[in-house]
């Protein structure tokens, strides 16, 4: 996705129809303020977060489109039985988490219904799919996978245009 300006973004925001209180919370600047202009050329699905850093709008490119989805995050999946944070597959680019850094993202549906994926807590897929961090070389172990880092990529790009079909409209 091409580098996206704050301006760019409360343009994006005021046009979208998240809720009033979810336009006042999220903090852009804060969120993206580590992004190199590298990171964000690679970036397919970035995690606008709010105060309260479990809540927040994934800001997700798909071609020219730009795309607000809100979300809550809950981190650590802990099993009912023992309690212990169990490691999980992320939903959206596959990348095996341990416990520690696995985590269940929920995106409301209309009324009161929502829909939740297993996710990486840090909502990072797009540097996982890379190989760009830890979690991602330690995943490409415990897997096996024998892809190429572009299919990994057109897989994650691929689910993502399903999860904006299936949740969002355009925000511009």
């Amino acid at each position: 996705m091409n580098v996206v300006t704050l301006e760019r973004f409360n343009i994006l925001v005021a046009a979208s129809t998240l809720k009033p209180r979810q336009k006042r919370e999220i903090r852009f600047v804060a969120s993206t303020a580590t992004l190199s202009q590298a990171n964000w050329l690679e970036a397919e699905m970035v995690a606008i977060t709010e105060r309260s850093d479990t809540k927040g709008v994934l800001l997700i490119s798909n071609d020219s489109d730009y795309f607000l989805i809100p979300y809550e995050l809950k981190r650590g999946m802990a099993s009912n039985l023992t309690g212990r944070a169990q490691p999980i597959i992320c939903d959206l680019c596959r990348t095996w988490q341990s416990g520690s850094r696995a985590g269940s993202v929920t995106f409301p549906l209309s009324g009161q219904k929502s829909v939740s994926y297993l996710c990486c807590a840090d909502l990072q897929c797009s540097a996982h799919v890379r190989s760009k961090t830890s979690a991602a070389k330690t995943s490409r172990s415990q897997l096996r996978e024998d892809l190429t880092t572009e299919d990994r990529v057109a897989r994650f790009q691929e689910r993502l245009r399903r999860l904006v079909k299936d949740l969002a409209t355009p925000a511009l």
